[in-house]
């Protein structure tokens, strides 16, 4: 129930008030909101977005990409203080940083996925729907791999620690 509680869902009227579909019973309105997969690799359940996202996604996917934060750090080290639970990843399509996370396989940045299902890789540089001049350095400050492809960024906490 920790996502619907960071979302502040769990005060939702339909868990909360006596005749909502799902009161006094939050576990049940987090499994009709949220979609749960099963990692491939490690096979631990992990969140995996919203299930209107998973919607988008179809029924038509490769399970081998279903992988969780923890098993699809890619290059990202393990963060020595806070493990894999703060991980960042790269927007899929951009070099932004990812907000959102959809059909358990996707992370995007908020302009991205208001057009999911529409998106085409940008060169790197580019952020959002705007490529950035030749010679211009990436935002994200790393090398990353192509857009279009997963990639963590490593452990947010830390990262934002250094930028003070």
């Amino acid at each position: 129930m920790l996502v619907a509680e960071f979302e502040k869902k769990d005060k939702d009227p339909e868990i909360v008030e006596e005749g909502g579909q799902f009161f006094g019973r939050p576990l049940d309105f987090a499994m009709d909101k949220y979609n749960y997969y099963m990692c491939f690799k490690c096979q631990k359940p992990y969140f995996g977005g919203e299930r209107a996202c998973g919607a988008g996604g179809g029924d038509d996917y490769d399970p081998t990409e279903l992988v969780c934060a923890g098993c699809s750090g890619g290059t990202a080290e393990v963060c020595p203080k806070h493990g894999t639970d703060f991980l960042e990843y790269k927007c899929r399509y951009c070099c932004s940083v990812a907000c959102w996370f959809c059909f358990g396989t996707t992370h995007f940045c908020d302009p991205c996925h208001n057009r999911a299902g529409h998106n085409v890789p940008k060169p790197c540089p580019s952020v959002n729907e705007k490529e950035l001049p030749p010679g211009t350095p990436c935002p994200l400050g790393c090398v990353h791999p192509e857009n279009g492809q997963e990639f963590a960024l490593g452990c947010g906490l830390c990262r934002n620690l250094q930028s003070f």
